[in-house]
This record gives C-alpha cells, structure tokens and sequence, in this order.
C-alpha cells in the first residue's frame, strides 16, 4: 500500500500547486495583465517597473519612458481609465490596442481635461512571460514575428516549475530528497526570531505577477504529529536585487510554528533562492496555509502582494 499512498499524495500535490496560482493564466488575460500594469507603472511615475517590463528598441532607457509619454500628455497621476479595445495573439506573439483615458492636471493636482490617448503594443512570450516588445501612438501594431527579441534567462533549479505538472512533480521529489537547506534554515531560524514583515507604505503587486517568480512548494508526505516543512522559492528575473524581501503566512492552530515570516534578504539578479517553514501538524486532513504575503524593495521602491491559499494534505 506503500507505493499507491505515494502516487495519490503526488496526484493531490500537483492539483494542490495548480489551484494555489502557479498554473499560467490564459494568454488573453495575461496580455492585457501585462499591458496594464506596464501603464500603471508609467502613471505612477515608476519608469524603473515600467522599464523592467519591456524589451526593444522604443525606449533605451527608463527615462525615455517617461519622457515619450509625457510627449503624448500622459502625466503621472493623470491615468483615469484603460480600456483594452482590441487584441490578438498566437502562441508567441500578441498585438493590442489600450484606449486611455487620461486627465490634464494643474499644478495642485486639480483635473482641467481628459483626452482619449490610445497606446498600441506588441508583445512576445518568453520564459520570464510576456513581454512588451514595441509602443506606438500612431496606429496598431502588426501580428508578426519579424522583429522579435532574444532574452536569455540562465537555467537555475526553478525553472522546472514554471513549465508544467510532470516537470513539477520530478522537480519537487528531487528537492525533497536534497536536504541541502538544512543548515541555512536552522540559522536563519534563530536570526529572524524577533523580526516582523511590515506591509505599511507598500505598492500593491497583483499575484498574477507574483506568481511568475515566487512558488510554494509543501513537502510530498505530510503527517500529523511530524514534522514536515514548506519551502518558498524565489527567483529574480530582472537586472537588479530584490532587497529586504520577506514572506509570511497564516497557520491555522491547528499546527505547531515557531516562525511564520521567512527573511531572505538580498535576491541577486538572475538567483533563485529558497527559505522553508518548519512546522508539525497535530491533525489529519487539509491544512490551509493562508494569506502567503510577500514583501520586498525593488529600486528604492516597496511593494507586498498576497497569493492565493496553498492547500496541504495531512495523514
């Protein structure tokens, strides 16, 4: 019996992971996801996000982002509404339309006018999801693959994770035999007993995006009255550290934990890293890990978003 247990807790797991979030979203819903958090980063005059979201050639810099688009009379502040009016995709390119609606301010902050500023965009997916590729004002953008970009992402122990179920389930039974964090995380244990993760003054981060980067990963075989663990992997795919990033949870009282903030510190760019909780349940059944809130600073700014409820069967 030892050997079918194993295979319905893999099966369970797997479904677990997909309905926690990391399954991908549907394309559509993905595009227009990237598009608009792109224009909400412009809005909110941080061109340093906005930047780390593009590939290409229309803007060199993250200035050159604000620069073109204060051009066009979009200010920061000045965004009231994104409509996506059109789009179109394959399995490797996506063109869309996005009709802004923006506001002209005076120097208090005050409205003076709106204007109908349509932003069009072309996309590529990559490994790190789609990404936006061109930005044009004068009219909508062709569905080709003629000018399409090379990023290269250095393979790390993550990757598996971001492809599909079967790649998921080889990559986590290797990971549960490692044992390598072991000692990390006794260490870690001690130096982050009295630190708290503080959400105040954050930007809001949407988990559609979250999800590309962070995944949590719970133990294949989970018994009441063991101790089991949970890691939490994090992967940075953009050009600068991640800093002072931190993750935390709630436990039901149903279960024995000493710390449920994990602190990770500095994320090189380019690194995958891993903390893990430690904890022993007291009860069979389902077991909600809820509220998986992360925080972090990314080029002087700080922003938390929360996942979707990780769901662990208990023995």
């Amino acid at each position: 019996m030892r050997y079918p247990n194993l295979f319905l807790i893999l099966c369970i797991f797997i479904f677990s992971i997909y309905v926690s979030g990391c399954s991908s979203q549907e394309p559509s819903d993905a595009v227009n996801t990237t598009i608009i958090e792109f224009l909400e980063a412009v809005n909110a005059d941080d061109c340093d996000l906005a930047f780390s979201m593009y590939e290409g050639k229309d803007f060199l810099v993250p200035a050159s982002i604000e620069m073109t688009f204060k051009n066009k009379k979009f200010s920061p502040g000045g965004l009231i509404e994104v409509v996506i009016t059109s789009q179109e995709h394959t399995d490797n390119v996506a063109v869309a339309t996005a009709e802004c609606t923006v506001a002209k301010l005076d120097e208090d902050g005050n409205e003076i006018e709106r204007t109908l500023l349509p932003v069009y965009f072309k996309l590529q997916y990559t490994e790190l999801g789609w990404i936006i590729i061109r930005v044009a004002f004068s009219g909508p953008l062709e569905l080709s693959e003629d000018d399409l970009v090379t990023i290269e992402v250095p393979e790390t122990p993550i990757d598996p994770i971001t492809e599909n179920a079967v790649p998921i389930s080889i990559f986590s039974v290797v990971l549960f035999g490692s044992g390598i964090y072991l000692n990390q995380k006794e260490k870690q244990k001690h130096k982050n007993g009295s630190r708290t993760v503080d959400t105040s003054n954050a930007t809001p981060m949407p988990k559609e995006s979250l999800v590309q980067f962070i995944r949590i990963v719970p133990s294949q075989q989970v018994v009441a009255g063991g101790k089991t663990t949970i890691d939490v992997w994090v992967k940075n795919f953009s050009q600068q550290p991640y800093e002072n990033f931190a993750v935390k949870a709630r436990f039901p009282n149903t279960v024995d934990i000493k710390d449920i903030a994990l602190f990770f510190g500095s994320i090189p760019a380019g690194q995958a890293v891993k903390q893990s909780w430690t904890f022993v349940p007291k009860m069979q059944g389902w077991l909600g890990l809820e509220e998986p809130t992360i925080v972090f600073e990314y080029l002087g700014t700080k922003y938390a978003g929360t996942l979707d409820t990780v769901w662990v069967p208990v023995q």
